[in-house]
């Protein structure tokens, strides 16, 4: 059997709480004191909420993209705006089709003032060179010939030289080749002169009834003895003049 628990005698006064001391056991650490107080109040810290300023600044980040944002908007905004503006004559390209027109007629203009078809004094000219093309051939090929037979001879062969060049002559300049021709004669027999002169580009600018305008552009060659003296390239304005069907020289103009 248990032994019996001892009880205190009636009327024995109880000792206070807290009073009655436990036994040490070997191993065992006393309790700090203070450290559940401590304990509690580190869980009351940790789950109160902090009630302090928040801080409403933006971060970096988020800096960073809104202004990017920003930076993007504006520039989208500024091409709507170039796209909706009117564009004004300094952004237009200044070759625009009225000044390709008045350019295509400046040249127009010009080939035609070349060509003789627009003549000063002349208020209406009848230009058959580009309508009657037989007349125009005809006339080419009657100045190309007497260019070349008017500066071409032989010391040996003058005379024959100057009646060929005297043929192609009408009465007016026949009268001035004359006047020059045994001066002519003699020079080239003493310094024993050859030319030869070729005719390499020849066109009617104008072509009216008897009457032809014609630029021309002619090489003469020339030697002195058998010494070659070189070769002169020239330009050449000729007026035709077509006399009982012929086609005669009526100007030479040596530009």
């Amino acid at each position: 059997m248990p032994p019996a628990r001892r009880r205190p005698p009636v009327g024995a006064a109880r000792p206070p709480a807290g009073s009655i001391r436990r036994p040490k056991v070997a191993g065992r650490a006393a309790s700090a004191p203070g450290v559940e107080n401590d304990a509690v109040a580190d869980d009351a810290t940790a789950t109160t909420p902090t009630t302090g300023s928040v801080d409403l600044e933006k971060s970096p980040t988020a800096a960073t993209t809104e202004s990017g944002t920003d930076i993007a908007d504006t520039v989208e905004s500024s091409e709507a705006t170039d796209a909706a503006e009117p564009t004004t004559g300094r952004d237009t390209a200044w070759w625009t089709p009225k000044t390709m027109l008045l350019a295509a007629l400046a040249v127009v203009f010009a080939v035609v003032a070349l060509l003789g078809i627009i003549r000063p004094g002349t208020s209406e000219v009848s230009n058959q060179a580009w309508v009657d093309t037989a007349a125009t051939q005809e006339v080419t090929s009657a100045g190309r010939d007497a260019l070349q037979t008017v500066f071409s001879y032989k010391f040996d062969t003058i005379d024959q030289d100057q009646a060929a060049a005297r043929a192609v002559l009408n009465d007016e300049r026949r009268g001035e080749y004359d006047s020059t021709a045994e001066q002519t004669k003699q020079g080239v027999i003493q310094t024993q002169t050859t030319t030869n002169a070729v005719v390499t580009d020849i066109g009617v600018t104008l072509l009216d009834g008897d009457r032809a305008e014609l630029l021309a552009s002619m090489d003469i060659a020339a030697t002195q003895d058998t010494v070659d003296q070189g070769t002169v390239q020239t330009p050449v304005s000729l007026t035709m003049e077509r006399v009982d069907g012929k086609w005669l020289l009526a100007t030479i103009d040596n530009r």
